[in-house]
């Protein structure tokens, strides 16, 4: 019963997040045209590099809601609420000192714009204000919106998601109409990201009052929480050092590009990033609520149980995942040079690079997910030496293959740390097995998969997508492209894989109970 709660919820989850991103989807496609149009490549790619740099700021979180969510979703299962609140009271009194470091670190840093943007071709005050929009925007989850850690442990992200994306879609829209006729366009869409911001903020308030009347941190002090539950900072530090590769995945990284390019191509890479990355993203909505009930399942004691549920999770993952992506890579070239013209497209080398990349970032997922709910962030080590390796490598390959040697670096370091490391530690140290039971299946699926992409390479290679000139011939094209792969790796996963069996059968009693209803 409860197992079927976990699953309801999760769907729930992934129903209205999956709709509100399909509707940023077409918002994003629609807006990236527009902002071309009357912002500029130069100003794009100042805002993805300003955003990059707001990132390395926000390591200074530490990991402190991963920590407090993994200590949050015992008593969520007994309905504990008093230590709810001390918990969520604890990371508030964290939270307010992160933000004061931020707010010291984003003055020091904005003292070396001029250095750090010498190449872009705007004004100079242009990096300060986007900076400080998105700093702005930033420090609001820290002082105000830090308690929505509670809806996501709880398997109600959903709920966040209405807040977030519905926020975001309506200004998009107030930008997207008024873009092409205001005087000012950059300040009205600086403009508009800051009331964005704060009108997202007033409303998820509201929503966790309303969720949860008894959720309230007022007559606690951290400081005390901290020194009942020293565990806490201990699991922080372990999930902070953690953080410090990711940091060096999205924020370095990213940067390095722009010194080996310019702003200009960090603009255009940022089109076929945002393509790939919204499977990324739907996919996290898909599976967003997994994260909380792969927690939840593991408070439950149940081993085998939970050894089942990974396995489900892992191939339904790698299934749906490699479909989109293998349709990205076939239309995204002549979907690109519809869209925004010719003079915008990449190499194919780019390309492939891009989705081997984004393939391992979608797909490391599951095992995170097990590994946080097992509690294991003590291999501190793994993200040092991963952080290190994927610096120099990216730095050294950067200079000299470009923006394609980075790229590469990336998929190197993950595979290395991401795609062997992480699941040898969960199956020797979290589920206490022989490293056998993960690598030997996991290489079945992987060679599943390069069968499925010689396939495609030959049956695709009978048309010449690059002919294709417009919407309605793209949208069609698209669509065979998608059939083909959804049903033969549908089919291929279904009769090879334990995990996709376990995963209809689950979907099926869903819809069955569904309709009976």
């Amino acid at each position: 019963m409860e197992s079927n709660s976990r699953t309801i919820k999760s769907l729930k989850n992934a129903q209205v997040s999956l709709f509100y991103y399909v509707v940023q989807i077409l918002l994003g496609f629609w807006s990236r045209k527009v902002f071309f149009d009357y912002l500029g490549s130069e100003l794009l790619g100042l805002d993805i590099t300003a955003s990059n740099l707001l990132g390395m700021l926000n390591l200074a979180e530490m990991g402190v809601g991963t920590s407090v969510a993994y200590f949050l979703y015992k008593p969520l299962f007994d309905g504990d609420t008093r230590s709810i609140n001390r918990m969520v009271a604890l990371q508030g009194w964290i939270y307010r000192r992160v933000a004061f470091v931020i707010i010291g670190a984003s003055a020091v840093m904005m003292m070396f714009f001029p250095i750090i943007f010498a190449k872009a071709d705007v004004p100079s005050w242009c990096p300060y204000a986007t900076f400080g929009v998105m700093l702005y925007g930033s420090l609001l989850g820290y002082f105000i919106n830090f308690k929505q850690i509670v809806l996501s442990a709880d398997q109600k992200g959903y709920k966040v998601s209405k807040v977030t994306q519905g926020a975001s879609i309506i200004f998009k829209v107030i930008v997207l109409v008024a873009l092409p006729y205001v005087s000012y366009p950059f300040w009205w869409y600086i403009g508009m990201n800051f009331f964005g911001s704060t009108f997202g903020c007033l409303w998820l308030s509201h929503v966790l009052r309303k969720e949860y009347p008894w959720l309230s941190v007022k007559g606690i002090k951290g400081r005390e929480v901290l020194k009942e539950n020293p565990e806490v900072l201990k699991k922080t530090g372990q999930v902070f050092i953690h953080n410090v590769s990711g940091m060096i995945f999205n924020q370095i990284c990213p940067l390095l590009m722009y010194k080996f390019t310019s702003l200009t191509i960090i603009a255009y890479y940022g089109n076929y990033l945002m393509v790939a990355g919204k499977l990324g993203g739907i996919m996290a909505l898909i599976f967003g609520g997994t994260g909380a009930a792969v927690g939840s399942l593991i408070a439950s004691g149940d081993k085998k149980h939970t050894i089942r549920v990974f396995w489900e999770l892992m191939d339904s993952r790698l299934c749906i995942s490699w479909i989109g992506l293998f349709t990205i890579y076939v239309i995204v070239q002549p979907f690109i040079s519809v869209w925004l013209g010719p003079k915008y497209l990449l190499s194919n080398t780019i390309v492939a690079l891009l989705i081997v990349q984004q393939a391992i970032s979608i797909n490391r997922t599951t095992v995170d997910s097990f590994l946080s709910g097992n509690g294991q962030f003590r291999d501190v080590w793994a993200p040092i030496a991963e952080g290190t390796f994927l610096l120099v490598c990216a730095y050294v390959l950067g200079h000299f293959l470009g923006i394609e040697g980075v790229l590469l670096s990336i998929i190197i370091a993950q595979t290395i740390f991401v795609g062997i490391w992480k699941p040898y530690f969960l199956f020797c140290k979290g589920f206490h097995l022989s490293w056998n039971n993960y690598f030997i299946p996991f290489l079945k699926r992987c060679a599943l998969l390069s069968l499925s992409a010689i396939f495609y390479f030959y049956i695709f290679k009978l048309y010449d997508f690059s002919k294709i000139g417009n919407f309605l011939t793209l949208a069609l094209a698209g669509l065979l492209v998608l059939v083909i792969v959804t049903i033969s790796q549908f089919v291929v996963f279904q009769y090879c894989t334990q995990g996709m069996k376990d995963f209809s059968n689950r979907m099926k009693f869903v819809i069955v109970n569904k309709i009976k209803r």
